[in-house]
């Protein structure tokens, strides 16, 4: 009898997996669902080319990728690790209170937990900030002989600006963590315009709680908080601004968020309000200057009030900065952006001076 039961048991289970196959494929059109991960899946193809020693290895990978109803029991499984203990599926999302998720360890970040914290082990120390405020001044200069002007913008990530939703087992060691020390020692050392907004966002995020900077579920700052940030670079260009609570605000459509995406928890939490301040065009005088932006994702929020405000603006991203770009600038303002998560480029592009 029990042999019975187990091979009835065996049974079920090799139709139910059997007939998922063509139960899916009949339904496709119905069943399949958005690609959110931010990986290739792997494909046919790659598996019949692979060597043989990696051949077992790839078709788990296409059967995994590939299997029916793979993207729902992704979404089911993520969802209730979320509801049930509050806890992520990937590795560099961390879950916080209310909906917000915040980018933890990955593997190209400069620690920015550790970095959240404060920890001390993770400062620079005065040989290394000596060397970057060198290497900062003798980019700047050569800029300059080349008649174009530098500007250093150092993005804030959003786990200290909305500190509040963080959970408790991160608790800030130190108030001054390693973005505040580096640019605090860069603007004392240098003649550079140092744009570090932390404190404005966080005072702001503190006054119009309603009125978010950042993305609960991405990694980056709105349409607001990128405009209160790129407010830093017009002062340090002695150009008009507003202050940050009288630039109106208003809706326009939903977006997911890249954490959302890659914990696949894009159906369990809700579509994001994406910000616009409508009429900015027309606040400020155009400016004729040329200005050429190198930097990382966030400063390609802040690329549309740019090209409001210049004639003739564009953007670069940081990996694309070469030495040439001293001789040969092309432009009167190089704003070079870098967010405090990825400090490490800074020095090393700094490094080659």
């Amino acid at each position: 009898m029990r042999k019975a039961v187990k091979i009835a048991f065996i049974g079920v289970f090799c139709a139910v997996i059997g007939l998922s196959f063509p139960v899916f494929n009949v339904f496709s059109k119905r069943l399949s669902m958005d690609r959110h991960e931010s990986r290739l899946a792997t494909g046919l193809p790659q598996v019949l080319q692979s060597p043989l020693p990696q051949l077992p290895r790839n078709l788990d990978s296409f059967l995994v990728d590939n299997s029916p109803f793979r993207h729902q029991l992704v979404l089911v499984n993520a969802g209730l690790d979320y509801a049930l203990f509050g806890t992520s599926q990937s590795d560099q999302v961390l879950p916080g209170r209310d909906g917000w998720l915040f980018y933890k360890d990955g593997p190209n970040a400069a620690q920015p937990m550790a970095n959240y914290q404060g920890l001390t082990e993770l400062n620079d120390s005065a040989e290394v900030l000596a060397e970057a405020s060198a290497g900062l001044q003798i980019l700047n200069d050569r800029l300059a002989a080349n008649g174009c002007t530098l500007v250093l913008d150092l993005t804030p990530s959003k786990d200290r600006i909305y500190r509040e939703y963080m959970p408790d087992g991160y608790p800030i060691v130190n108030e001054q963590n390693r973005t505040d020390l580096l640019a605090a020692y860069l603007q004392s050392h240098t003649t550079v315009p140092v744009v570090w907004r932390y404190d404005v966002l966080r005072s702001q995020a503190r006054q119009n709680p309603d009125r978010l900077l950042y993305y609960k579920t991405d990694t980056h700052w709105n349409a607001v908080g990128a405009l209160i940030g790129l407010d830093g670079i017009f002062e340090a260009l002695d150009m008009p601004t507003l202050p940050p609570e009288s630039y109106p605000v208003d809706t326009e459509g939903t977006t997911t968020g890249d954490m959302a995406n890659v914990a696949a928890l894009y159906a369990s939490l809700p579509a994001e309000e994406r910000y616009v301040v409508p009429g900015y065009a027309r606040m400020f005088e155009k400016d004729s200057r040329a200005v050429r932006v190198i930097g990382d994702s966030f400063s390609e929020y802040y690329m549309p009030y740019l090209q409001a405000r210049f004639t003739n603006s564009w953007r670069e991203h940081i990996d694309t900065f070469t030495l040439g770009v001293v001789e040969h600038p092309g432009c009167d303002i190089l704003i070079l952006e870098v967010n405090e998560r990825s400090l490490d480029k800074l020095l090393a592009i700094l490094d080659q001076f």
